[in-house]
């Protein structure tokens, strides 16, 4: 389900008004748009799946405040704030943040902030459950107001993304959404923990790089010796890790390369791939064996998942 606030159709003369009336109450905020200068604004909020939601807006100048009035009012979350266009100055826990284009902030939505917009802008919010976050990267706190340049390095990967993300939900089969939650909370957590990285790196932090490397590497022929060498650690400890999500280190693995390749083969645009072509990609060496085990996953053979319009030419999963 969408939520849209808009000014479009109201009257100018009545939109400070109404933003402020609807907008304010509805997000459970103060906004103070600038007087006088033909305020417009949008802002839209879509579910995508555990509590993790996307929204997008763009405005005048206006001040957007969390105050204790509002805060009584509850919202356990944390949002990351992501401007597209525009500058912004926020505020929270005695720290300043200055964020143009592409950078993002975060901020806690149990505690006293400000977003000080002077002109026109345009942001991606993405409003993540506290609990989602702190098993992330311990207490989440610590990273509010903090400017991540989204120019460059991990900021630089991951703001295009989330800027795209709420326009291509649509597009995504919503199967598939719980997956993009969670991959987005650890990208989001990645990138945090990137912006302070001589912060002592707990458990949790730990868990959470281990996954960014597994995901970029699926490709590789791993070995849980392998993750461990290039993750700074012993196979026994991440297993350690991964038995809190009940699971081990290469069953984790084997998973994310099953959903990989689920994700492809139901994906139209890869129709043009072969099974064997996706399956290898992912790091499977035995077609066989892929064909066993993606049909004791998910009970539909690989070729029973691809569009009707693209069955492969090579039969694995038939058996």
């Amino acid at each position: 389900m969408v939520k849209v606030w808009s000014t479009e159709d109201v009257h100018p003369r009545d939109r400070t008004t109404w933003w402020v009336d609807q907008f304010s109450v509805g997000c459970h905020v103060d906004s103070e748009p600038r007087r006088g200068a033909g305020f417009f604004g949008r802002a839209t909020v879509t579910e995508i799946a555990g509590g993790l939601q996307i929204g997008t807006g763009v405005a005048s100048a206006q001040v957007i405040s969390r105050s204790q009035r509002q805060i009584a009012r509850g919202d356990d979350r944390f949002f990351l704030n992501v401007m597209s266009s525009g500058q912004g100055l926020f505020c929270q826990d005695g720290r300043e943040a200055t964020c143009g284009p592409g950078d993002f902030v975060l901020s806690d939505r149990t505690r006293p902030y400000r977003f000080i917009h002077d002109g026109e802008t345009a942001q991606t919010v993405l409003m993540i459950p506290r609990h989602a976050l702190s098993q992330r990267v311990g207490s989440a706190e610590r990273f509010t107001a903090i400017r991540i340049d989204g120019g460059r390095g991990f900021g630089g990967l991951l703001s295009p993304m989330l800027q795209k993300l709420a326009g291509q939900l649509s597009h995504i089969p919503a199967v598939a959404h719980a997956r993009v939650a969670e991959n987005v909370t650890d990208l989001v957590a990645t990138a945090l923990l990137s912006a302070i990285a001589e912060e002592p790196v707990s458990a949790g932090m730990t868990h959470v790089r281990i996954k960014f490397w597994i995901e970029t590497h699926l490709g590789e022929d791993l070995s849980g010796e392998q993750i461990a060498a290039a993750c700074g650690s012993s196979v026994r400890h991440l297993n350690r890790l991964f038995a809190h999500e009940e699971t081990s280190l290469m069953h984790y693995v084997w998973e994310r390369r099953l959903s990989r390749c689920r994700r492809e083969l139901t994906d139209p645009k890869m129709s043009d791939r072969s099974i064997s072509e996706i399956a290898f990609a992912a790091g499977f060496k035995d077609l066989s064996h892929f064909s066993h085990a993606y049909r004791a996953r998910f009970g539909r053979t690989a070729s029973e998942d691809r569009p009707s319009s693209s069955v492969n030419s090579i039969g694995l999963g038939t058996s």
